[in-house]
């Protein structure tokens, strides 16, 4: 028992279409020489650190409210949080589609950063109904063979906060024409007159004070030959002259810290002709002429190959996620003036989004070994086959010569289908950490699309340990009032240290210990209690604490006779 603290949704189809599917790594040869050994010395760093260790975030989410559908893109812009991507309504945490207080929202909505409330802006994106045969990933199914593709891929502010953009597969919003790429001024929430035909998906933006940078699968602009990247002018939106050529899908884009060049990241194994796979810099001059750019992914052959899902930078370096089969998809750091790596992460499971906050990297995945990683889990963890939501330093420690797996493990599902990935964006505040995907649970709870986490300084770190099963008593063979207590440690998402008590009879704590809870090495323990009258009859029962007292206690176990 635990202690006292304590209506219509349209079928989708979550799998993100990376056109010419790719998959992410670096070259074989430099995967070898970067790769850690196994290491299982622990990270030991939470909300609760040691002296030195950098705190996370709590792991509790918090009231958030949802969506029906997938959310591909976050931006924070001050105190709001928009979203974008595949959903036609939203509702209050801890509700199911069709509660009555679900509002409408197609594939764009706004919610406060503190407090995971709507607020009423509120466009109608829309798509253009078609016929195929043949079904149409991250689209919605009609019936009858009629699709309509009008999900929002990317939303990202400008850098002085007055205007968002976006760009996905949409042709119209607020019922105006909109080709695939739109913005809207955010004082007033209204959509601006910045308008073209985008001839395929948008899926990556980035914004400097003079340029919009867009990327995707386009080929075309306006009718004008452009090779999935472009730019426009911030001031009256025209198409600029700037021409780089990707030859497949661009799936992220970032403004380097210094503003000369755009780091892209895809699946595409050239920009402007030339090497490496996946990853490349483009100066921002007039024409996007290439700029010296050291570190690829990987790319053995069309079914062994990695792909960038993600970008983001803190002014000191760039840093990468990538999907991959067979082949890198964990995330790495790399220098933002010419790309040379400075470390690698290599957990297994794709990687779908990261985000920088206080000096930590926090990342969406489905993360399912990372045992070559100091502090992290191996590849077989029965009842917890993946976790999804990770942290660890942007810097490389005195200890390790690559960041250490921190102890946060908020976790959620994968989501409604087969091809779902759990969490598929991310940003933040400095405060709250936001999270969008497809996932439908959040630690075990249900929540659907959207959740957050919260610092210390906006939080309280809530939640107790996992449930403690009950545990066993026995008498030991030729002894006088004496039982042994055998129980099984619990772990907490975001405390790596847990106090645990032994309470015999309900109401008599007779042992304390400490010790270090993870996940996947929970440690069986037994205890003596001697002394006892012979015959008596007695109870145990297991208490968890974690550093702020939170604290969860295990059923009573079956009456046991001391001899």
């Amino acid at each position: 028992m635990a202690d006292e603290k304590r209506s219509r949704t349209r079928v989708k189809v979550h799998r993100k279409l990376l056109a010419g599917l790719g998959l992410t790594a670096l070259a074989p040869a430099v995967l070898t020489a970067l790769a850690p050994a196994a290491l299982t010395a622990p990270a030991n760093a939470d909300t609760a650190p040691p002296p030195g260790v950098p705190a996370t975030i709590t792991a509790d989410d918090l009231p958030t409210w949802q969506t029906d559908g997938v959310v591909w893109s976050l931006a924070v812009v001050g105190d709001v949080v928009y979203a974008g991507g595949n959903f036609d309504h939203i509702r209050p945490p801890g509700t199911a589609p069709g509660d009555p207080r679900e509002q409408p929202r197609r594939n764009l909505a706004a919610f406060d950063a503190a407090t995971g409330e709507p607020l009423p802006w509120a466009p109608v994106v829309e798509g253009t109904p078609f016929t195929s045969t043949t079904p149409q990933n991250d689209c919605d199914d009609l019936g009858d063979d009629r699709w309509v593709c009008d999900a929002v891929w990317e939303v990202k502010p400008s850098p002085d906060g007055t205007r968002l953009y976006a760009g996905g597969d949409f042709t119209k919003i607020d019922g105006l024409r909109r080709g695939k790429i739109a913005s809207f001024d955010l004082a007033s929430g209204a959509l601006t007159a910045f308008q073209h035909e985008m001839s395929s998906r948008v899926t990556a933006l980035a914004v400097t004070p003079t340029t919009v940078y867009a990327g995707g699968y386009f080929i075309t602009v306006d009718g004008t030959s452009r090779q999935r990247l472009a730019a426009f002018t911030a001031t009256d939106g025209a198409l600029t002259a700037w021409t780089p050529t990707a030859d497949r899908g661009v799936h992220a884009m970032l403004a380097s810290p210094d503003g000369s060049r755009i780091v892209i990241g895809g699946d595409f194994h050239r920009l402007n002709g030339n090497p490496p796979h996946g990853l490349g810099a483009i100066h921002t001059d007039t024409t996007g002429t290439s700029a010296p750019w050291a570190t690829g992914v990987d790319h053995i052959d069309d079914k062994r190959r990695s792909w960038v899902t993600d970008l983001v930078t803190d002014g000191e370096a760039v840093y990468a996620s990538a999907n991959g089969e067979s082949t890198f998809d964990g995330r790495m750091a790399l220098d933002p003036g010419d790309g040379t790596l400075r470390w690698i992460d290599n957990c297994r499971g794709a990687t779908q989004a990261i985000t920088v906050m206080d000096g930590l990297l926090y990342s969406g995945s489905h993360a399912h070994d990372c045992s070559t990683q100091p502090g992290g889990f191996p590849s077989i963890v029965p009842g917890h086959p993946y976790q999804r939501l990770l942290a660890e330093p942007t810097h490389p420690t005195a200890q390790y010569d690559t960041p250490p797996i921190l102890h946060w493990f908020p976790n959620t599902n994968g989501g409604p289908t087969a091809e779902s990935q759990g969490p598929r964006a991310m940003d933040n505040d400095g405060r709250y950490l936001w999270v969008g995907g497809d996932f439908t649970t959040v630690n075990s709870r249900p929540q659907q699309g959207l959740t957050r986490f919260g610092s210390l300084a906006v939080t309280d770190d809530v939640n107790p340990s996992e449930p403690v099963r009950k545990p066993t008593v026995t008498k030991p063979d030729g002894t006088t009032g004496t039982l042994t207590v055998t129980w099984t440690q619990t772990w907490d998402r975001d405390n790596e240290q847990l106090k645990y008590q032994i309470i015999r009879d309900d109401n008599t704590v007779i042992h304390t210990l400490d010790a270090t809870s993870r996940f996947w090495n929970l440690q069986t323990t037994t205890y003596t209690d001697a002394g006892l009258s012979p015959g008596s009859t007695h109870t145990y029962s297991i208490r968890a604490i974690d550093p702020f007292d939170n604290r969860f206690r295990s059923a009573r176990s079956d009456p046991a006779q001391a001899g």
